[in-house]
């Protein structure tokens, strides 16, 4: 019943609000039309499709399948549904697989589900968190006598990760290599040894991908007190104000009061004269815990391309520790901290259906004005201020992509396209003249106009002040077509002799 409440708040509105979100659904729409040129003519002319192994494939390409039966704002909805189905029942597959006493640990995954990199649009990457549950998951459940067909579907599983996200598949890599090092039997060796060349090609992609992009750091590591206010805080959690603060602490309490009890009530057996330290393979997920969080301080927030790399690490000590966690409580203490963690989940979820409604009225507000764009034109974004209510979602920043899914037509700050880790990527005869998309996001105030008129059909502004320079240098070119609440829609009324649009 928990998880179905937990889908309302994708349901019960129109737009859900991501940073990245509508770029997703927009390239996505991309490779399904890419070959249909009649009706999508532009997809062709300015885009390649990256067709490269690339992790960021699996969300692109179920919201294009997807895309097929249902309209994209309907694909996001359903892509989004399976990844809280997945990452719920998941994390509660693991938890049955290491001991089915434990599966009411399972309400304590609810308050991460719609956590702040699932609102920065981080479709790949969530998904890719709960491949890594069922990975570590299936594998622990057939560890003891993996069979080929085990094998095989535990290298799809993680296949399915590594399209996902990189950074979930080195780390469910590393959870079963050092679990399978744990649960080494010297009467079992000669068949755990046999797990090797079984598993070997769940490596074969990240060791492309490695050996393709290198690990070359670009992100710096963060401050010490930062590192332990954002993980003993789980900050992790806050996307749109800082109330969720709260949830994060009680759950720290909580967890922090969870590994005492398992200490002094599982692991430290008391004689007479002395304490006995009482060992068991599971003490491998504690082992993970730690390495984990080892990670999450030294690795930089930035590798082989990738971002935001230590708000991913922080998630993993916490849901890695449940299965260690003592599960047999006697019945009251039982019930009362099941009684707690549905309370967290219950209290998180009355929290989302107050701000996503809230946020949704402001989606539509900003695409009210698709109906004042013509099919099949370029489209640039001019975002004077991304976030709006919320303290740390740019939700506007790529909002334009809700407008080009539908128009046909072509985005001038579709970022996805501007790197080649993503399905789609700008062709490269247009990475000399195409509109800046660092000024497009930072510095809109500032955008040439005059350069880039014959580049761009038309312009979509959000919040603009009103009678300033940016203002007069785009009504020089364009003529306002639309205007409701805080966004305009410029369409060009002229071009501008010796530039082309080629």
């Amino acid at each position: 019943m928990l998880v179905l409440l937990y889908l309302l708040p994708i349901w019960s509105i129109q737009f859900f609000p991501s940073q990245d979100g509508p770029s997703h659904v927009y390239n996505a729409l991309i490779v399904k039309e890419y070959f249909n040129t009649n009706e999508y003519p532009l997809f062709q002319k300015y885009y390649d499709l990256n067709a490269k192994p690339m992790p960021n494939w699996f969300g692109h390409m179920i919201m294009a399948i997807l895309m097929f039966i249902v309209d994209p704002l309907i694909a996001e909805k359903f892509l989004l549904t399976g990844y809280v189905l997945l990452f719920l029942l998941s994390g509660r597959y693991l938890l049955i697989s290491v001991n089915p006493t434990k599966k009411w640990l399972a309400f304590t995954f609810f308050p991460f589900v719609y956590n702040y990199l699932l609102n920065m649009g981080f479709y790949n990457f969530s998904y890719s968190v709960g491949f890594f549950l069922l990975a570590v998951g299936y594998w622990w459940k057939h560890h003891q006598n993996l069979q080929p067909k085990h094998a095989t579907i535990l290298n799809l599983i993680m296949v399915c990760c590594y399209f996902s996200h990189m950074v979930s598949t080195v780390i469910a890599l590393l959870s079963i290599t050092i679990l399978w090092l744990v649960t080494i039997r010297p009467d079992k060796i000669k068949q755990h040894l046999l797990q090797i060349p079984m598993l070997l090609p769940s490596c074969l992609l990240p060791l492309w991908f490695v050996t393709s992009h290198g690990t070359t750091s670009h992100g710096s590591h963060w401050p010490s007190k930062r590192l332990f206010d954002y993980f003993t805080r789980l900050e992790v959690f806050v996307s749109f104000s800082d109330f969720q603060l709260y949830i994060g602490k009680i759950l720290v309490f909580c967890f922090f009061i969870s590994l005492l009890v398992t200490i002094f009530t599982n692991k430290l057996r008391w004689t007479e004269k002395f304490c006995k330290l009482h060992l068991q393979k599971e003490d491998g997920f504690l082992l993970l815990s730690i390495i984990f969080l080892i990670l999450y301080i030294k690795v930089p927030d930035g590798m082989s391309g990738g971002g935001f790399i230590t708000h991913r690490l922080s998630l993993y000590p916490y849901l890695i520790l449940l299965p260690w966690l003592y599960g047999t409580l006697r019945q009251p203490i039982k019930r009362f901290t099941i009684t707690v963690l549905v309370t967290l989940a219950l209290v998180n979820f009355t929290y989302l259906m107050y701000w996503y409604p809230m946020l949704d009225k402001d989606m539509k507000e900003f695409r009210s004005g698709i109906a004042a764009v013509a099919p099949n034109q370029t489209i640039m974004p001019l975002i004077f201020n991304n976030h709006g209510r919320c303290a740390r979602i740019g939700m506007f920043l790529h909002a334009i992509g809700y407008y080009c899914a539908y128009t046909k037509g072509v985005e001038w700050d579709n970022y996805e396209a501007t790197t080649n880790y993503f399905p789609i990527m700008y062709k490269p005869t247009l990475n000399s003249i195409r509109p800046n998309t660092g000024v497009i996001e930072g510095r809109p105030q500032d955008m040439d106009i005059a350069s880039n008129v014959n580049l761009v059909d038309y312009i979509c502004t959000w919040m603009m002040p009103l009678n300033t320079a940016i203002q007069k240098r785009i009504e020089e070119y364009y003529t306002l077509v639309f205007e409701e609440g805080r966004t305009r829609i410029y369409r060009r009324s002229q071009i501008i002799p010796n530039q082309t649009k080629d």
